[in-house]
């Protein structure tokens, strides 16, 4: 994949404010070879992180800055988002890059320095008053609740602390002898059985600081680029540089592009001062057959790609294997040889059409090479986003999606009715108890962590079993006759 052509164009960005025309996923590829660290800011969330996900793509086929780190910086919204940012500013590095959005480069950031004061390492054998350690959980913006079940959020239960970090996917158990740790285990919310021995962990903020900085003043020493799809930008350090998707070459009968504002002048906003900026120098990939739009059927596609192969290289890129399997054989099916060629081996392949599998948001076409993904290939597709369950949902559905009303046996207490979950402050936090009725009225509030000891009771349908009375024998002798029958 030779670029030169595409970088020899835009070599001279010192000179110039703007660099207009870089469509598709060129943006991406432009930001991948820089060769000084940047910020790059553009407008949403959402288009940042394709962004991010694009520029790591061509990182990865180039093989380029592989000692350095590029990290998305997102918008801050609640306590394991606030983690992901402080966890950016704590592994950030001379020679990283970041790529975030309009809105996340205004919100304030941990400074490196107070971020690194702040920061709580645990490991076993470390000593430390379990008073310290709740009053620093809690400068770090943790919660103490009686159940860990979100980030940010911890317990102490004698020489117990259970810690969800804002940065980790599980929380953490940690086991004082004295005011010196243990141990350290990560253990499963839902079943709170132990997942594996953590050796150190970094426990970090779990909340935005009062009054920090913003990015510009935390990553110094790097090139600022930025969006000019942003209608309301922050303000940038002086010689940043705009980066623009529009052509101000297309054809005006067909096409009138306006940019949203005026680029920004050095040192601020303002006009364009007579700088025209730098086009990338992109081709249009209308009118080649190559679009979906333009084709009757994929098996059109062969021959299409096969006769800009005169003057071009063509490089595929699919989602997932199979459907870079099912590309290579509709091309062979049309005697057109497109072999599948791994990531990592893309930039040596010499031919002149390949197929690789890889996550590429879109492609785009310069003079010597042509990139199309599944965009151009088969048309935009909608995203799909699955429903990120809460952790007590995943516990209920580890019953058998115990409903209100159903019979449950306790390995303590024995046959019960559970009645649903219950909201109540405890130590000044409302968290979620199941609560289980038995003879009597008499009801038992038990903690999410609890859950395991409890089942759904099974018999057949009509038959309703005898509930059993808090605290009475009958659910004990029930166990001895069943243990003797056993032996």
């Amino acid at each position: 994949m030779d670029s030169t052509p595409f970088l020899d164009r835009i070599k001279n960005i010192a000179s110039s404010s703007r660099i207009y025309n870089l469509g598709g996923s060129s943006m991406a590829l432009f930001l991948a070879m820089q060769e000084r660290p940047f910020i790059m800011v553009e407008a949403t969330e959402e288009t940042a992180e394709v962004l991010y996900r694009d520029i790591l793509f061509f990182r990865s086929v180039l093989h380029l800055h592989e000692t350095n780190s590029i990290f998305f910086l997102p918008e801050p919204d609640g306590p394991d988002v606030c983690g992901k940012r402080a966890d950016v500013v704590y592994r950030f590095r001379d020679g990283d890059s970041v790529v975030t959005s309009n809105d996340a480069a205004k919100a304030g950031i941990w400074q490196v320095s107070e971020l690194k004061n702040s920061t709580l390492i645990l490991k076993p054998h470390f000593e430390i008053s379990r008073d310290v350690l709740e009053q620093k959980l809690v400068y770090l913006g943790y919660k103490q609740v009686p159940i860990v079940v979100e980030h940010g959020e911890f317990s102490r239960r004698g020489w117990l602390f259970d810690i969800f970090p804002s940065t980790g996917e599980n929380p953490l158990r940690v086991e004082f002898f004295g005011d010196v740790i243990e141990t350290i285990k990560m253990f499963d919310v839902s079943t709170q059985k132990s997942i594996r021995k953590i050796e150190e962990f970094t426990v970090l903020p779990t909340a935005e600081p009062s009054d920090g900085g913003n990015i510009f003043s935390v990553f110094e020493d790097v090139n600022c680029f930025y969006s000019d799809s942003i209608h309301h930008p922050c303000d940038f350090p002086e010689g940043t540089v705009v980066l623009s998707k529009f052509s101000f070459n297309l054809p005006i009968l067909n096409h009138l592009v306006i940019p949203p504002h005026p680029p920004l002048e050095k040192g601020g906003r303002g006009d364009l001062k007579g700088d025209v900026g730098v086009d990338a120098g992109l081709l249009s990939m209308a009118g080649y057959g190559i679009l979906h739009n333009e084709r009757k059927s994929i098996y059109e596609l062969p021959d299409a790609v096969k006769a800009l192969t005169k003057d071009n290289r063509v490089f595929m890129v699919a989602a997932s294997k199979g459907q870079a399997e099912r590309l290579r054989d509709i091309f062979m099916n049309n005697d057109v040889i497109a072999p599948l060629v791994a990531k990592e081996n893309i930039a040596e392949y010499e031919g002149n059409i390949s197929i690789t599998v890889g996550e590429l948001s879109s492609g785009f076409f310069l003079s010597g090479f042509l990139i199309l993904t599944e965009k151009e290939i088969f048309g935009e597709r909608p995203a799909f986003r699955p429903i990120k369950k809460s952790k007590v949902s995943e516990l209920l559905i580890s019953l058998d999606d115990l409903s209100p009303g159903d019979f449950i046996v306790h390995r303590d207490h024995g046959i019960g009715k559970f009645t649903g979950l219950v909201r109540q402050t405890i130590e000044g936090y409302e968290g979620d108890l199941m609560v289980l009725e038995y003879s009597g009225g008499d009801r038992l509030y038990l903690p999410l962590y609890g859950i395991e000891r409890i089942s759904k009771y099974h018999a057949e349908e009509g038959i309703v079993p005898k509930i059993d009375r808090l605290g009475g024998k009958t659910w004990q002798k029930t166990k001895e006759k069943a243990s003797k029958r056993i032996k």
